[in-house]
C-alpha cells in the first residue's frame, strides 16, 4: 500500500470534459443540455470540495441531495472504460519514474479496474467525475467499501491521496508451523508509535476491506517463491547469510511497494522465524 498523488489539472474542467465527449442519446437528445444546465451549482460545489481537500476536511461536506432524473443524469457521466477516465487512471499511477502500477493500492493485491468514489456516487452525486473523488481501485474493494464512508461525523476508510501512511511499520503476521502446515494471522499493531487518529482509520480500512484474510489467502504464492530462492542460495550460502541477503532485498523494495506490502512482510517474518528456516 502506498500513497498516489492526486490530479494536478483543474477538477471542474474535467468534468465539462466528460460531458462534452458524452455520444448524443437518440432517444434523449437533450441529455447534454440538462446536465450543463447544473454546471453554475456543480462549479462551486467542486471549489468547496477543493477547499475540504486541501484541508483534509472532507467529513464535513454536505451534499447537495440531487435525485430523480438529475441524479441519473450525473451518474451517467461516469464510464470507467471511457478514454478520459482512462486516461486519468493512467495520470493517477505512474510513478516518478513514468512506471504505471496497475495494482490497487487500497489492497496491494487486485489489478485496478474501477474507481472508488471516496464520497459515495449514490449521495454525492455532484462529484461523480470529480478527479479528486475517484480513486483507482480493484472492484473487490470497491464492493466491500461500498457506500461507507464516514460514522458520527468522522471519515472511517483512508483516502491515499490525503492520509500519509505511517513509514514505521504496523502491518505484522504471526506464523506458527504444525506438522509442517504454515498458519499465518496477518494484524496491526501500533506499537511503532503511530498516531491514533491515522491507526483508527488503518484499522477500520483493512479490517472491512477484509485485508487480513485476503493477504492469507493469497500467501501460498510467496511462500513457495521464497522458498524456491532459498534453495536456490541454501548449497552455496550459510542460511546466515541467505537471510540476510533476503531481509535486503526486501528493504530495497520498499520504495517500491511501501514498507508495509503484505508480501514484504511476510517474507521478512518467515526468514525471521527459526523453525522456519530450519527446514532448509
Amino acid at each position: 500500500m502506498k500513497n498516489l498523488k492526486p490530479y494536478s489539472g483543474d477538477n471542474f474542467s474535467f468534468h465539462k470534459d466528460v460531458i462534452k465527449r458524452k455520444n448524443k442519446r437518440k432517444n434523449d437528445p437533450d441529455y447534454k443540455n440538462r446536465v450543463e444546465s447544473l454546471n453554475n451549482e456543480i462549479e462551486s460545489q467542486f471549489e468547496i470540495y477543493k477547499e475540504k481537500f486541501e484541508a483534509n476536511t472532507l467529513e464535513s461536506l454536505s451534499a447537495i441531495g440531487y435525485n430523480g432524473s438529475n441524479k441519473d443524469d450525473l451518474q451517467e457521466l461516469y464510464d470507467y472504460n471511457s478514454k478520459l477516465l482512462q486516461k486519468l487512471k493512467i495520470e493517477l499511477t505512474t510513478d516518478d519514474n513514468k512506471r504505471v502500477n496497475n495494482t490497487c493500492q487500497n489492497c496491494s493485491l487486485g489489478e485496478i479496474n474501477s474507481f472508488d468514489h471516496y464520497l459515495p456516487q449514490s449521495e454525492f452525486s455532484e462529484y461523480v467525475v470529480n478527479p479528486l473523488n475517484l480513486i483507482p481501485s480493484c472492484t473487490k474493494c470497491n464492493g466491500h467499501k461500498s457506500s461507507i464512508w464516514r460514522e458520527a461525523g468522522k471519515r472511517k476508510f483512508l483516502n491515499l491521496y490525503l492520509d500519509k501512511l505511517p513509514e514505521v511499520q504496523y502491518l505484522f503476521v504471526d506464523i506458527k508451523i504444525e506438522e509442517n502446515i504454515i498458519e499465518l494471522k496477518y494484524f496491526l499493531d501500533s506499537k511503532n508509535g503511530i498516531d491514533n487518529e491515522i491507526f483508527e482509520l488503518l484499522d477500520y480500512h483493512y479490517t472491512k476491506l477484509k485485508l487480513f484474510d485476503r493477504f492469507k489467502d493469497n500467501s501460498d504464492i510467496i511462500i513457495s517463491e521464497l522458498e524456491t530462492e532459498i534453495t536456490k542460495y541454501v548449497k552455496k550460502l550459510p542460511i546466515e547469510e541467505i537471510k540476510e541477503t533476503i531481509i535486503e532485498e526486501c528493504k530495497a523494495n520498499y520504495k517500491i511497494l511501501g514498507r508495509n506490502n503484505w508480501k514484504l512482510v511476510l517474507k521478512m517474518a518467515l526468514v525471521d522465524n527459526s523453525e522456519y528456516l530450519s527446514r532448509f
